[in-house]
């Protein structure tokens, strides 16, 4: 509020200063126009011709504060509207001062209460002979007006400072409702009502936009710990039957006979427990580092075709045993922006997947095609399938079908690939390959900036969803009835942070 005062007065000044020195320029503009006009009949007429021009401007014209006097060289008034010649504050004749054309002085009109005072600005010039010339003007107008100046920049200094008080008492009180309510909302939320959120008015100011950020932050703690309180619970059910079998089979073992194969044999069933409980344990890291912060992983340019290869690469010896078709169709090169780790261990999940529930004798196929905004990694085998209604829940943690339950496992695999779309900013898609073999599991990646979609799904990319797709039936493929729901890893272009963007092709 004072900045805002400081700033009014200096307006206001600058206002009063510029119209005082406007008047003041005209004024002394019109006075060196006329004294250069009579010095000009002097030099034409001589003191005659000087005397007539002064005597005619002051009987006929009669212009409104002009004043004209021609003294001799005793300041001894010959004509003009002006008697006598101004005196000093010593009693003599008023002169400029060196190196000046300029006087000031005041003349007195009536008596009594009737008496009227007069402001004269003037230019005093001297003739050749001796003679003097005084020009000027009645500067009274002037000094009125400055006075009036003078009483409107103390009242609207006064107004503007009043003005500037209330309304910053306004601004003040309507800030400290909006952060009384932020921090009323924030103490419920630390009492534990996670389910609190700081209200938004819809008007997008800056308020609105602290509240939803602030909004979003919540849902994203709620989120995680609404995750944790799952893995938690998971944890405790889960892998509270490996331990209890574990600590059962050692104890039998101690009760029983001191035989050495009984102990191989614990041991190599403890080993066995261990390692499921371990891998459990590194799925479950794997899975809250992905879901924690992109800012934990380093995304860089990777060719998806390679990474591709090298996977075929690595589970063609796994499909072999298993007397199962692995095709691949790849384009020469297909970059895209990731974490080469995550995204990799994704991709493996998918596979072993595909390869774990395809029958002997069926088809997994990987397609890798791009298009000007996406990459598309197309993964179809003709396994049993996942029901539409259960498509939804197989990427929770520690979800397994039932006609999964025999074939071992965590439970964490699909949660893996989801975390990691995720972490990409990306969507995963769950769809059906039924009648034939067309379903697919496919990755894409934008490789230039998509405006409309990156436009309609914000900031924060396209969000982890499944949905229903069906396909058409292939003419060279057989149909194979129900057949293993496809999956869509869509990988985000959008450029996230600076850390997550594009990779021309």
């Amino acid at each position: 509020m004072a900045v805002f005062g400081l700033l009014a007065v200096v307006l206001l000044g600058f206002i009063y200063y510029a119209t005082i020195d406007l008047i003041d320029r005209e004024t002394n503009n019109v006075i060196e126009a006329e004294s250069k006009g009579l010095v000009e009949q002097y030099s034409l007429f001589g003191l005659r011709g000087i005397a007539a021009v002064i005597r005619h401007r002051s009987e006929n014209l009669k212009e409104p504060g002009a004043i004209y006097l021609l003294a001799n060289e005793n300041f001894e008034p010959m004509i003009g509207n002006l008697i006598p010649w101004p005196a000093s504050a010593e009693d003599g004749p008023l002169t400029p001062p060196e190196n000046s054309e300029w006087i000031h002085f005041s003349v007195s009109h009536g008596e009594g209460e009737e008496e009227v005072t007069r402001q004269i600005r003037a230019r005093v010039i001297d003739l050749p002979i001796g003679y003097h010339l005084l020009v000027g003007r009645d500067i009274g107008e002037r000094e009125r007006f400055r006075e009036v100046m003078r009483a409107a920049l103390t009242w609207s200094v006064v107004i503007t400072l009043l003005l500037a008080f209330l309304g910053g008492l306004l601004l003040s009180r309507q800030m400290l409702r909006r952060v009384d309510t932020i921090a009323r909302t924030s103490r419920q939320i630390i009492d534990g009502d996670l389910t609190k959120r700081v209200k938004v008015r819809g008007t997008g100011d800056e308020f609105d936009r602290l509240s939803t950020n602030l909004n979003e932050m919540l849902d994203q703690i709620e989120r995680l710990l609404v995750g944790m309180r799952a893995v938690t619970d998971s944890v405790a059910h889960d892998l509270g039957a490996p331990l209890t079998r574990l600590k059962s089979r050692i104890e039998m073992t101690l009760r029983g006979d001191a035989n050495l194969d009984a102990y191989r044999a614990a041991l190599q069933s403890a080993i066995k427990e261990t390692d499921h409980i371990r891998s459990t344990f590194d799925a479950l890291i794997d899975i809250a580092r992905a879901e924690a912060s992109v800012a934990n992983f380093e995304m860089k340019p990777l060719d998806l075709a390679e990474l591709s290869g090298e996977l075929l690469e690595l589970y063609e010896p796994v499909a072999n045993e298993q007397k199962l078709r692995l095709e691949s169709a790849l384009p020469p090169s297909a970059p895209v922006l990731a974490n080469r780790q995550t995204l990799a261990q994704a991709l493996t999940n998918l596979l072993d997947n595909a390869i774990k529930y395809t029958p002997v004798d069926g088809i997994v196929r990987l397609e890798l095609t791009a298009d000007d905004a996406w990459v598309h990694f197309t993964l179809k085998d003709s396994g049993p399938g996942i029901p539409a209604a259960d498509r939804e829940r197989v990427l929770q943690r520690f979800v397994r079908l039932e006609k999964a339950a025999e074939t071992p496992g965590t439970g964490l695999g699909l949660s893996l690939v989801a975390a990691v779309a995720k972490l990409h900013r990306a969507t995963l898609e769950l769809g059906d390959n039924r009648p034939n073999f067309a379903g697919r599991r496919k990755g894409k990646q934008s490789r230039r900036p998509n405006k409309t979609k990156a436009a309609r799904e914000g900031v924060h990319g396209p969000p982890i969803r499944a949905n229903r797709r069906p396909h058409g039936r292939s003419k060279r493929e057989p149909k194979l009835g129900a057949r293993k729901p496809p999956w869509t890893l869509s990988i985000g272009g959008l450029n996230i942070g600076k850390r997550l963007g594009t990779v021309p092709m």
